[in-house]
């Protein structure tokens, strides 16, 4: 074919009749959009707060028994009773989210955290009680009294801000949903008819759909999406509490001064023997820098006492003294002037953190350390029950070094 005929010109210069391009095909059907689905309307208000109380409380009576069986306050746990909580009470409700089912999980949520933290002071008098043959009855008035007053020492700040997020947890999972604009229509398209010889139009390859690495997404692809959001909340509950339980273990670790043998360095509650505070100091352990060098004289240190401790103090368990003698040495105490001082082979200890009218007044006593071993002492020499009493100490006894007060908010410190 020439260029001629090509552009549709006749050999003699007349041009052919355009060819009429084809009417357009009718506009194909419009989808009728469904209308949105609806929360299910088959809960009521009654049952949400029915099941937020029910789930609270078995949400604080497991961070009861977990504080018992473990002697750890998991403070993590308040926050899954708040997401517990906000999940009974969105499922009792038929799924609806409201203002109101958000203060209905708020307070549940609050009730919850106080029936744990109730429940694991309870355990813990009970326990304490076991020294002195005497045993206070969980659910007595006078134990609701002994926890009314300490209220102060059950609450730390750690406990406040697990509190808090197990709030925020019962809001979100409540929150109103916001209405849905409705998608605006799309504009008509007209087909056109493209001369012969035109190139067809591009079209962009529209782009893979990428699929999620998450395992956990991955494993519940097939689910139902409520069941994959629970499990997901689940799964990221499950994996904070395993990291605050591996900080706990192996890095840093809160501990509570019970009594007065570290006055003034270390206050306790006025509420024990000799304290001066109206709260109990709380501090933080290191519990790994003792895998990296050895512990030094001076340092406050937490650690397990000997089986001794509790035949000659009346008490055991977990202990915060002050490291005095190091393995190897010769420890002396030596009454000057009706004061007992501390010397290290022969020579006198250096003790700036020790008030005079703290001193006790013990006669000429000599120790041996052996190797391995460390000789822990209060600062309070007059009412401390320590190494003078039930011995030395292992190295594989030493927990951590104390190396900051974090309550109450006046006595924030680093040491």
């Amino acid at each position: 074919m020439s260029d001629f005929e090509r552009f549709g010109w006749q050999p003699d210069g007349s041009r052919q009749e355009e060819q009429q391009p084809p009417p357009p095909p009718p506009p194909a059907p419009q989808r009728q959009q469904s209308p949105p689905a609806r929360a299910d309307e088959s809960g009521s208000t009654g049952l949400a707060m029915l099941a937020g109380l029910l789930a609270a409380v078995a949400g604080g009576v497991a961070w009861g028994l977990v504080s018992k069986y473990t002697d750890y306050e998991v403070g993590i746990v308040a926050w899954a009773i708040g997401f517990g909580v906000g999940f009974a009470v969105q499922r009792a409700a038929g799924g609806r989210r409201s203002a109101d089912l958000q203060a209905i999980a708020i307070v549940t949520s609050l009730l919850g955290v106080l029936v744990g933290k109730y429940l694991g002071f309870a355990f813990a008098v009970q326990e304490a009680e076991q020294d002195f043959g005497t045993q206070t009855g969980l659910l007595s008035g006078e134990m609701f009294s002994l926890f009314r007053e300490n209220l102060g020492e059950v609450f730390g700040l750690y406990d406040l801000l697990w509190t808090g997020l197990a709030v925020a947890s019962a809001w979100y999972a409540l929150r109103p949903e916001e209405p849905e604009a409705a998608p605006e229509p799309e504009p008509e398209r007209v087909p056109m008819a493209l001369p012969d010889g035109f190139p067809e139009p591009f079209v962009t390859p529209t782009e893979p759909v990428r699929h999620s690495r998450n395992p956990v997404d991955r494993l519940t692809r097939g689910l139902p999406h409520g069941w994959r959001v629970t499990i997901d909340w689940v799964m990221t509950i499950a994996g904070a509490i395993a990291i605050v339980l591996a900080i706990k273990a192996w890095v840093v670790n809160p501990y509570r001064i019970p009594s007065s043998s570290m006055e003034p360095t270390l206050h306790c509650a006025k509420n024990a023997s000799g304290c001066e505070a109206r709260w109990s100091d709380r501090v933080l352990a290191n519990r790994f820098i003792y895998r990296f060098r050895d512990p030094a004289r001076g340092e406050i240190v937490v650690f397990e006492t000997p089986p001794a401790a509790r035949q000659r103090c009346g008490a055991g368990g977990t202990f915060v003294k002050r490291l005095i003698g190091l393995p190897g040495e010769r420890v002396e105490l030596r009454n000057i002037g009706g004061s007992s001082y501390v010397f290290i082979d022969g020579k006198k200890l250096d003790e700036p953190y020790i008030q005079p009218n703290r001193r006790d007044t013990r006669g000429a006593e000599t120790f041996e350390v052996p190797p391995g071993q460390y000789f822990m002492m209060g600062d309070n020499r007059s009412q401390s029950c320590d190494s003078r009493e039930w011995g030395t100490v292992p190295r594989k006894n030493l927990i951590g070094k104390v190396f900051a007060t974090y309550w109450p908010p006046n006595r924030i410190s680093v040491r």
